[in-house]
């Protein structure tokens, strides 16, 4: 009888134990689903607006402006010049150790009351690389900041005297479009 009991007993446990291991193992796989589908709804939300205590600022307030829908990299030449807060162009140099060096050589556009922490002669390290065979990295890079403090919004390489990523458009013509666009 007592034999009976202990095996009952260890055959009870063993299935307790069986459930609880399966159940930690549900919850670890499950529970991170669920967690993200519910951060999913909570980000499909509208937020919530606050009204201030004194309402009838609401209705003396003048509208605010939204900020452009446009992606920057979609906008025109003449549109990414106009929100650009500085343009820099770098040119590849190479260093000892192989690696090429994209050293800022000037500032086509560069608004006086932004932050800006590069300035002529400082490496551009996002854009240096170290060469590898049959591959072309052009002669530098044009790279447009917008905001301050500056931050890149886009880059692209040129070859020679053509900005491969604006249709081949020559540099020559692209300083003048800064020019006009800052005066």
């Amino acid at each position: 009888m007592i034999k009976k009991f202990t095996d009952g007993l260890v055959f009870g446990s063993g299935f307790a134990i069986s459930f609880i291991a399966l159940w930690c193992v549900a919850a670890y796989l499950i529970q991170p689903i669920i967690i993200n589908s519910q951060i999913e709804q909570l980000n499909e939300q509208q937020p919530i607006a606050i009204v201030p205590e004194n309402r009838s600022s609401i209705l003396h307030k003048p509208p605010v402006a939204r900020a452009p829908t446009t992606p920057f990299h979609e906008l025109g030449i003449d549109e990414q010049i106009s929100q650009s807060s500085a343009i820099a162009i770098a040119k590849y140099e190479p260093a000892p150790d192989g690696q090429m060096k994209a050293i800022i050589t000037e500032f086509l556009k560069k608004d006086d009351d932004i932050t800006i922490y590069y300035d002529i002669g400082d490496e551009y390290h996002s854009s240096s690389y170290y060469p590898s065979e049959n591959t072309s990295y052009g002669d530098g890079i044009v790279i447009f900041f917008t905001g301050s403090p500056a931050i890149t919004r886009m880059s692209m390489t040129y070859s020679g005297d053509r900005i491969r990523g604006l249709g081949d458009l020559p540099i020559e013509l692209f300083r003048n479009k800064c020019k006009d666009n800052n005066a």
